[in-house]
């Protein structure tokens, strides 16, 4: 599906009143909320060890974080991607918000794991305030934050299918705030080239065009260099994030509103 065609149905989604936008105070709490499809939740401490990574990497100074667990749902497919771009998801989201079935949303992120498989893409996809990502069993898998993670400012971590789905987590979370892959970048440190969240495995696919600035920064040549990942948001996406205003709702009621869902390029692998 056209993502001009997607957003133009989810847009008429909230112009009937299903979705509705609300400025955002500086120094408010951020809300995230994670649903899991039934078979996702079957994984012993996969929403403990979400939980704790989201409280490390969005601890940042522009709000207090509040991440809570919606619980689990029914789904028609561990395919994450396709239950937001065919509009499963967001329907979802949209009729918990109307008190259509129980399912409560929050006003920033609303994000659905499920149990799909993370080889191929998209892995997962972001719309404001709406996503999903799949790799529940891998996200389990994880070792604890404090075991894991090198250099505590810029959150490094092994390039592995655990951290990889940890990574992707973070990155339609991101998708859902407003930012975009250019807001991610690539490093080099000892040997290493570093992915931050919003570019992620896109660093390493020869068939991703390079050139598209990022954060005013060139993607540096893997040249077959060690893979690693970060955590932690580039300087330009915690710029963008500083000056987040939206929400999925006025005061918490869905109210009518003509205000479309904006054109942006959030699709992930």
């Amino acid at each position: 599906m056209k993502r001009r065609v997607f957003l133009g149905t989810v847009g008429s989604m909230a112009s009937l009143g299903t979705l509705a936008y609300a400025t955002r105070d500086p120094d408010e709490t951020l809300a995230v909320r994670i649903w899991f499809s039934e078979r996702a939740a079957t994984y012993d401490g996969v929403a403990d060890r979400i939980l704790e990574y989201l409280e490390e990497v969005f601890a940042l100074e522009y709000w207090t974080l509040d991440v809570s667990i919606g619980g689990s749902v029914s789904v028609s497919t561990e395919d994450a991607a396709r239950l937001t771009i065919r509009g499963e998801w967001p329907r979802a989201v949209a009729a918990g918000a109307l008190g259509r079935r129980d399912l409560e949303p929050v006003s920033d992120v609303n994000l659905l794991v499920t149990d799909g498989e993370m080889e191929r893409a998209p892995t997962g996809y972001g719309i404001p305030h709406i996503a999903s990502v799949g790799g529940a069993r891998h996200i389990a898998a994880l070792e604890s934050f404090d075991e894991l993670v090198d250099d505590d400012a810029r959150l490094i971590v092994p390039y592995a299918t655990p951290t990889r789905s940890i990574q992707v987590l973070v990155h339609e979370i991101g998708h859902a705030l407003g930012l975009e892959h250019e807001h991610g970048v690539a490093f080099r440190r000892d040997g290493a080239v570093i992915a931050t969240p919003m570019l992620s495995s896109y660093a390493w696919d020869p068939s991703y065009d390079t050139d598209r600035p990022h954060c005013g920064t060139a993607i540096p040549s893997t040249d077959d260099r060690k893979r690693k990942l970060s955590l932690a948001f580039s300087s330009c996406a915690r710029r963008e994030l500083a000056a987040y205003e939206g929400g999925l709702f006025s005061n918490g009621t869905a109210r009518r509103t003509d205000r479309s869902l904006p054109e942006r390029r959030n699709r992930t692998r």
